[in-house]
């Protein structure tokens, strides 16, 4: 496509290494010991708590010791949307995958409660016309596999 050429708003663009960057920014940002996270992106499941249309997760999760960290991130503007959720076996609650859609569950003793979808290949709406696709098929495949072990010991 050369910038003569119009861009079907319809279609999503590769987003490539740039946001995939831009998703780390977000919650290295906020996270210490950020090095120690793997990430994926994370939709707000339909059925999740009312929260701003345009709000996601950036989720963090390590196996030793096994954790979550939750970071909502804007993106309409891909920046932090909230204080970050650390999510371990001293504050879980309950962890389970739905079987009606694959999202994911998980709370905190505290009472806040997270329900989310994870896809190999989102589509985020990053503004007006601005579509962009994000690979993480083989995060998605390590996230799934860590999920089973964090719902597993909950």
């Amino acid at each position: 496509m050369t910038p003569d050429e119009p861009h079907d708003p319809s279609t999503p663009l590769d987003g490539g290494q740039g946001l995939k960057h831009a998703l780390r920014r977000v919650f290295d940002g906020q996270i210490p010991n950020y090095g120690d996270y793997n990430l994926v992106f994370a939709a707000r499941s339909a059925q999740a708590d009312s929260g701003a249309a345009a709000t996601a997760y950036v989720v963090g999760y390590r196996w030793k010791p096994a954790e979550l960290m939750i970071a909502p991130v804007d993106l309409t503007a891909i920046t932090s949307a909230g204080v970050p959720v650390e999510i371990n076996m001293t504050n879980l609650a309950h962890a389970l995958q739905w079987d009606r859609d694959g999202s994911y569950e998980v709370g905190t003793s505290t009472g806040r409660v997270f329900r989310f979808g994870i896809s190999p290949d989102p589509v985020l709406d990053i503004g007006p016309g601005t579509p962009l696709r994000l690979e993480q098929e083989e995060d998605v495949i390590d996230f799934t596999s860590f999920m089973d072990a964090f719902i597993a010991m909950s």
